[in-house]
C-alpha cells in the first residue's frame, strides 16, 4: 500500500480537522500510474491515521495559504478497517494533532466506494480525482426506492438515467424488472435498441375513463357545488349503470335528460321554460368544459375506446425491459392521461397481482408533479401514494427534473439517493439544500461548477457522496445540445474587404 504523505494535522474541531501541506507537489502535481491520472482537490478523500491503527477518511473542503504555508480544511467522512477491508460512516475516534495526512492508495478507494454486503452492485460512473475507481451503487435501493436525478438543461440528466438503465439491463438480462419511461419530449426512443424497448406512441394508449371516482370526474369537468356536481353525478350513475365502460360522448344528452327531469312544471302542466334555462344556465361552465374534452380527438383515443387491453396489462405482459411512452403532448391532456396511468398503476401493483418490479422514470416531472398545480386539475394524488408507498408493494420512481424547486416536497424528500447535476439557480440549490441529506456543505457549492457529464452523487445506494463522471450512454438520447451552424451567421468580412467608416 503506498500512501503519500501531503502534510500534518494542525487543528481538529468536531467534524472539521485542518492540515497543514508539507509536500506541495502534492497538491498541485497530477500522478499517472498505469495510464490512469489522479490528484488532490476540492473533493477528493484523504487519510489519517488513528490510534488503533485504522484509517480516517477525510474529505477535503478548502485549500488555502495563510503567511506562506499552505492548508487544508477537511471534513470528516468515515472509518476505513484494513483488517476487514471495509469503509463505514462516521466516527468513534479521532486522531492527534501533528498526525500524518496522506494521499489515499487506490487500493483504498476502491474499498471506500464499494458496497458491502451487496452482492450484484453496479456502477455508475468513476471517481473524479482518479478513473480507476468505479462508483459502485446497490440496485435494490436505486431502482427498488426512489432516485432523485437534478441539473440544469443541458447538464446531462437525460444521458445519467439512459447510462443508468443501459448499464442494468445489459448487466442483469434476467433481471424481473420493468423500467417505464414518460418521454415528455420525445428524447428516449433513440436511446434503445428495439429487442429490448417497446415504444408506445400517444394515441395507441388506453387508460379508460371509466375508472374515475364521482369526485374525480367532478374534477376533471370543474363541477363546481351546488347544482353542477349533483348532476354530473347522477348523470354519471345513470351511464355506468348500463355500461361499466361508458361512451363519454352520451353524457351531452343524459345531462339534457337531467335538466328535463329536474325542471318544474308550470300551471298548465308543461316543462317551464324559465326554470329550463335557470338550470341549464348553471349548468353552462360544467357543459363547456365537457365539450373541451369530448372535442380533443387525441385525448378521447385514450379515454374513451371501450373493450381493448389496457395500457398496463399491456405493458406489464411484454417481456421487454424498457416501455418508452410517448407524452409529447398539452399539459391538461397529460394532466388526465397521467392521472388514470397512475391510479391504474397504484391499483394493480398495490393488489400485488404480479411480482414484476416497476420502476417509473418520470422525465421532466416538474410538468405534471409540481406544488403550483391549478386545483381545478386532477392532481398528483395517485403520484404521491406511490411516491409513499410504492417500494412496498414493487415500484420505485426516477425523479428527473431540470426545476427541483417546482416539485412536490413530499415526493422529492421521498428520494433515498440523488444525482445532482450543474444547477444554477439559487431557488433551486437552497430548496435541494434544505430537503436532501450531503455529508459536506461543500458539495452544494461545487454544483454550480460542475462540468457536463459530471454529478455529485449521495444517499442510500451509494457507499460515500462523492463527485463522479458518468459512464457514457450508448446509444445515446436525442438531446444533444442545438448547432448553430454557419450559413446562419452573418459573413466575415477578410482582410482584403473594405470595411465602412
Amino acid at each position: 500500500m503506498n500512501n503519500t504523505v501531503i502534510g500534518h494535522l494542525t487543528k481538529i474541531t468536531g467534524s472539521k480537522i485542518t492540515i497543514r501541506i508539507v509536500e506541495k507537489n502534492c497538491i498541485s502535481k497530477v500522478d499517472v500510474a498505469d495510464f490512469s491520472s489522479s490528484y488532490v482537490s476540492i473533493g477528493t478523500l484523504i487519510g489519517v491515521r488513528l490510534v488503533d491503527g485504522r484509517d480516517l477518511v477525510l474529505l477535503v473542503e478548502e485549500i488555502y495559504e495563510n503567511n506562506h504555508d499552505v492548508y487544508a480544511t477537511a471534513a470528516i467522512s468515515g472509518i476505513y478497517d484494513s483488517v476487514t477491508q471495509k469503509f463505514s460512516f462516521g466516527t468513534n475516534a479521532y486522531p492527534l494533532v501533528g498526525e500524518c495526512a496522506y494521499k489515499l492508495d487506490t487500493t483504498i478507494l476502491k474499498r471506500v466506494f464499494t458496497l458491502n454486503k451487496v452482492t450484484k452492485a453496479a456502477s455508475i460512473g468513476t471517481y473524479v480525482y482518479d478513473p480507476s475507481v468505479p462508483i459502485s451503487y446497490d440496485p435494490n435501493v436505486m431502482f427498488g426506492k426512489h432516485l432523485g436525478v437534478f441539473g440544469n438543461t443541458g447538464s446531462g440528466k437525460t444521458c445519467t438515467v439512459v447510462s443508468l438503465i443501459q448499464q442494468y439491463i445489459h448487466s442483469n438480462p434476467d433481471s424481473d424488472i420493468k423500467f417505464i419511461i414518460l418521454d415528455v419530449n420525445g428524447e428516449y426512443k433513440a436511446a434503445f435498441d428495439k429487442k429490448e424497448m417497446d415504444f408506445i406512441e400517444f394515441e395507441k394508449l388506453r387508460f379508460h375513463h371509466s375508472m374515475l371516482s364521482n369526485s374525480e370526474y367532478g374534477r376533471l369537468f370543474r363541477a363546481a357545488e351546488g347544482v353542477q356536481y349533483p348532476a354530473i353525478k347522477s348523470c354519471i350513475s345513470a351511464l355506468a349503470a348500463k355500461n361499466k365502460q361508458w361512451d363519454m360522448r352520451k353524457l351531452p344528452n343524459q345531462i339534457e335528460e337531467w335538466i328535463n327531469e329536474n325542471t318544474p312544471q308550470n300551471q298548465k302542466g308543461e316543462k317551464d321554460v324559465f326554470s329550463k334555462n335557470n338550470i341549464s344556465g348553471h349548468l353552462r361552465t360544467m357543459s363547456l368544459r365537457i365539450d373541451s374534452v369530448l372535442n380533443d380527438s387525441q385525448l378521447m383515443s385514450v379515454i374513451n375506446t371501450a373493450g381493448d387491453e389496457q395500457t398496463i396489462d399491456t405493458i406489464l405482459k411484454s417481456p421487454k425491459p424498457v416501455v418508452v411512452i410517448d407524452l409529447q403532448v398539452s399539459s391538461d391532456t397529460l394532466d388526465v392521461v397521467l392521472y388514470l396511468m397512475f391510479k391504474a398503476l397504484y391499483e394493480r401493483k398495490s393488489k400485488r397481482v404480479d411480482t414484476t418490479h416497476i420502476c417509473l422514470v418520470l422525465e421532466e416531472a416538474h410538468r405534471y408533479i409540481n406544488t403550483g398545480a391549478e386545483e381545478s386539475k386532477l392532481g398528483s394524488y395517485y403520484i404521491d401514494k406511490l411516491a409513499r408507498e410504492g417500494r412496498k408493494f414493487g415500484v420505485g420512481l426516477i425523479i428527473s427534473s431540470q426545476v427541483p424547486s417546482l416539485l412536490s416536497y413530499e415526493i422529492v424528500s421521498q428520494c433515498n439517493s440523488v444525482v445532482m447535476h450543474k444547477i444554477n439557480s439559487k431557488k433551486d440549490l437552497e430548496f435541494l439544500k434544505n430537503v436532501l441529506r450531503v455529508s459536506s456543505d461543500n458539495f452544494h457549492q461545487q454544483m454550480s461548477a460542475l462540468e457536463k457529464q459530471y454529478a455529485i452523487v449521495c444517499g442510500e445506494a451509494f457507499p460515500n457522496d462523492t463527485v463522479v463522471k458518468i459512464h457514457d450512454a450508448s446509444p445515446r438520447p436525442a438531446s444533444s445540445d442545438p448547432v448553430i451552424e454557419d450559413r446562419f451567421l452573418p459573413n466575415t468580412p477578410s482582410d482584403e474587404d473594405e470595411l465602412p467608416f
